[in-house]
């Protein structure tokens, strides 16, 4: 019988650090939190080669005392919590205690700081879980950790890990949603030496002016207002304004980075009678919530939270999105002037009045050109660069605690109807997307040999072509036998590199985040393989500056939408795969159509380049051809039983 052991503190640590240190963003996010919490206004990251060889956070916060250092990398020890009753009211990010001690048994790890009363620093290192002795050092108030050669002690974990680009990228990706949680707090962000992101503490339009830029700023609604004891603040996009997937959503609670179902489907469910197919919404809003109806403790990262009543705060965020995006007159108290001076476009419209059914068929335009009742105000562009800072304004403070017990009082109508539309798992997902890319396979295919004596009759019905060789009869759609033709054809040609070019006049110029970036760099030779001539034109921004002949008339951002929007599930595809639609449509276009009348010459012609091969499919799944034997006619008119 197997004995029972009690792990030594180098091995729990380790197993929890799997747990707790998933890849090297995060090591980041874990301590920029916990930098947070120390009530810091200045951090700083600087990261190397991904964070896979150092990470290095610098604070300003209320530091360590000597004293402590020691205590600090244990398990479970933490400043934040005391007693259980504490789990029930949780106010910081961090709360659990494993982060420090979970860190250090991975990596070399140097911690060193300074309280303001104290007067010299103090350093504390670890050697994958070895810890040193405390010593005196040099420093100014606040905290900095060192994280080097992460994951040298577990090369399994090492094998798991991202190129360090890919790795950088997910660390760009969590330090753009600490500068937007927290917009008083001046973060800067350097990786290899070059400064990638750079906020001042000054206001959520300023974080949103760094992170992306004054297009984002003037193409949403700044919201803030409250509802049943719920405030819900930030920006939204306007009806036009949409992403090609989710990247472009940020959600906090009580400052905390979320991904949480119930408040996605509420904005996205809100945004439904304007969101075109494969589009999504983009917004960065914050939920203050009192701590007592909201429990963090649920999820491995923090990453997830539960509500005491998913339906109130379901109803209050759709009520008001809604509400905005609908034009109703509460729309004047909900949007608000923004932070430089200046309101949104703010619709003013009957609250009795209904959604317009013009509006839902079209939602590329924006919703004042139909409704002469709003009033639009200018919005004024502002610019920011290093040497320009927005005025400040004061924070928003949380809902008072107070108001907890009658705060779902209110309310009480369900709306579980709006949850009832199914969901299909991912990898129903992933089959149907794998089987939509993979490329046709003609040994796959069913072959119908073309006999030398296979006769042609002639063309029926301006769309079939019939053939017979004495025994039996084939029916040939000629649609889909040239749509076939001209898939092959163009779809050679893009494997081989053969491509014809031609260039733009104006080069097609856009900008992606840290994941779309990631999944173009990916891709670019394959782009540019097929013609498509694009170069990276900045940080996080491409321009394309030609394009292969065959679709020289492509709408090149439906294309770059379609390819983000399924980036996930095709990141391991070749760009052949992914333009294949592009393909098939260009084909579809040129071919012969139903209805065209083709002469002897025009339908000889077209069994030629069929080579023989009447099994194919036309690239979207259409038999070419079929086969009626004698037998079967025969038992039509009833000659054979």
């Amino acid at each position: 019988m197997a004995k029972i052991n009690v792990l030594d503190s180098s091995v729990y640590n380790r197993i929890a650090a799997g747990e707790v240190v998933e890849r090297p963003f995060s090591v980041v996010k874990e301590l920029v939190e916990n930098s947070i919490d120390a009530g810091a206004k200045n951090i700083s990251v600087e990261i190397v080669d991904g964070g896979i060889t150092s990470i290095k956070i610098t604070d300003d916060g209320c530091g360590i005392e000597k004293s402590e250092l020691k205590k600090a990398l244990l398990p479970h020890a933490t400043s934040k919590i005391a007693a259980v009753d504490d789990l029930d009211a949780i106010l910081t990010l961090g709360f659990r205690g494993e982060a420090l001690a979970s860190i250090a048994s991975v990596s070399r790890m140097k911690i060193a700081s300074k309280p303001a009363m104290q007067e010299f620093g103090a350093f504390i290192a670890s050697d994958g879980g070895a810890v040193s002795d405390t010593e005196d050092c040099g420093l100014s108030d606040g905290t900095e950790i060192t994280v080097n050669n992460l994951f040298f002690n577990t090369p399994a974990r090492q094998k798991f890990l991202k190129t360090p680009k890919g790795e950088e990228g997910d660390i760009s990706n969590i330090v753009t949603r600490f500068i937007l949680g927290n917009p008083s707090i001046s973060f800067r962000y350097t990786a290899n030496g070059k400064l990638i992101y750079q906020s001042y503490g000054d206001g959520l339009e300023s974080a949103m002016l760094n992170v992306y830029g004054k297009s984002a700023v003037e193409n949403c609604f700044f919201i803030d207002t409250e509802r049943h004891g719920i405030r819900l603040s930030g920006y939204i996009g306007k009806h036009h304004f949409t992403k090609p997937n989710r990247t472009y959503q940020s959600m906090f609670i009580n400052g905390r980075y979320v991904i949480n179902s119930t408040l996605n489907s509420a904005v996205t469910n809100a945004y439904g009678a304007y969101l075109m197919k494969r589009q999504y919404p983009f917004y960065v809003l914050n939920l203050s919530v009192p701590s007592e109806i909201v429990d963090v403790n649920v999820h491995p990262n923090k990453t997830d939270v539960r509500f005491s009543n998913n339906q109130i705060v379901y109803g209050s965020v759709y009520s008001i999105i809604s509400k905005v995006l609908d034009g109703s007159s509460e729309a004047v108290n909900i949007v608000k002037e923004t932070q430089s001076g200046n309101f949104s476009s703010i619709p003013i419209a009957s609250e009795k009045e209904e959604k317009s059914e013009e509006i839902k068929k079209d939602n590329h335009n924006d919703y004042v050109k139909y409704n002469p009742n709003f009033n639009a105000y200018d919005l004024t562009k502002v610019v920011l660069n290093d040497h320009t800072r927005l005025p400040k304004i004061n924070d928003a403070k949380p809902a008072p605690s107070e108001k907890a017990k009658a705060l779902f009082e209110e309310n009480k109508k369900y709306i579980d109807e709006l949850f009832a539309e199914e969901k299909r798992t991912a990898n129903d997902i992933i089959a149907e997307k794998m089987q939509k890319f993979a490329p046709t396979e003609r040994k796959e295919q069913q072959k119908i040999e073309f006999q030398p004596e296979l006769k042609l009759i002639g063309q029926a019905l301006d769309t079939f072509l019939i053939l017979e060789d004495g025994k039996d009869l084939y029916f040939i759609d000629q649609h889909a036998a040239h749509e076939r033709v001209l898939f092959d054809r163009f779809y050679e040609k893009a494997l081989e590199g053969s491509v014809a070019q031609q260039s733009l006049l104006v080069p097609y110029t856009f900008s992606v985040n840290e994941q779309e970036n990631e999944f173009i760099k990916s891709k670019l030779s394959y782009f540019n393989e097929l013609g498509i001539e694009t170069e990276e034109f900045g940080y996080n921004a491409y321009k394309i500056s030609a394009l292969p002949t065959e679709f020289a008339d492509m709408d090149v951002k439906a294309f770059l939408d379609d390819c983000m929007h399924d980036m996930n599930l095709l990141k391991n595809e070749t760009v052949p795969n992914l333009i294949r639609e592009k393909i098939a449509g260009k084909a579809c276009k040129s071919a012969v159509k139903s209805g065209d009348f083709l002469d002897e010459n025009n339908m000889e012609s077209l069994l030629k380049m069929l080579k023989g091969n009447l099994g194919l499919k036309c690239p979207h799944g259409r038999p070419i051809a079929i086969k009626i034997t004698r037998a079967e006619i025969d038992k039509w008119f009833k000659r054979i039983v």
